[in-house]
């Protein structure tokens, strides 16, 4: 029985060496998780820090993004306003166009049907009638700073018609 007794104690006390061994093997083993856990920690510190500041810039540069297409929105608005208004005077230009073709051709038949002598006609005339006078007017004003070889319209430093007999200057 003491053998027994003795062999259960030297079991038993092999065993609680092996145990301590054991526990011994694993505190250090904690003992380096715990210190590559702190470097770890650091180190993930660093990048959710540097995550952080990269969060922050991409929220500013989102901010100034929203801006901007804000006001790409209301220029947007803007441009689609100008098209509408650009196409109805297109149409609306069109238009006149149309009705002011007719006009040139009939302007062009009567200026074909005009003479050399009608000219010398009118030139010869000393007070013209002032309708006549007026015609001659328009004419010079729709001239006036076009730069023709032989016609001298004198004009001011706006190129509007400067003189003060127009039918002198007509003829």
């Amino acid at each position: 029985m003491f053998d027994r007794k003795a062999t259960e104690l030297v079991e038993n006390k092999d065993k609680y060496e092996l145990g301590v061994a054991r526990l011994t093997e694993t505190g250090e083993v904690v003992a380096k998780l715990e210190e590559e856990l702190k470097i770890f920690s650091v180190e993930v510190e660093a990048k959710k820090k540097e995550a952080d500041e990269q969060a922050e810039v991409v929220g500013k540069e989102k901010a100034i993004v929203e801006i901007e297409n804000a006001k790409a929105g209301v220029e947007a608005a803007t441009c689609a306003e100008i098209k509408v208004t650009v196409e109805a005077k297109l149409t609306s230009v069109a238009a006149d166009l149309a009705n002011a073709i007719p006009l040139v051709e009939k302007a062009k038949a009567a200026l074909a049907g005009l003479k050399i002598e009608d000219f010398r006609t009118l030139k010869a005339l000393k007070n013209p009638p002032k309708d006549i006078e007026k015609t001659f007017v328009c004419v010079l004003n729709l001239l006036a700073g076009a730069e023709f070889k032989d016609i001298n319209i004198p004009v001011d430093k706006n190129g509007k018609l400067k003189t003060e007999k127009p039918w002198a200057v007509a003829l």
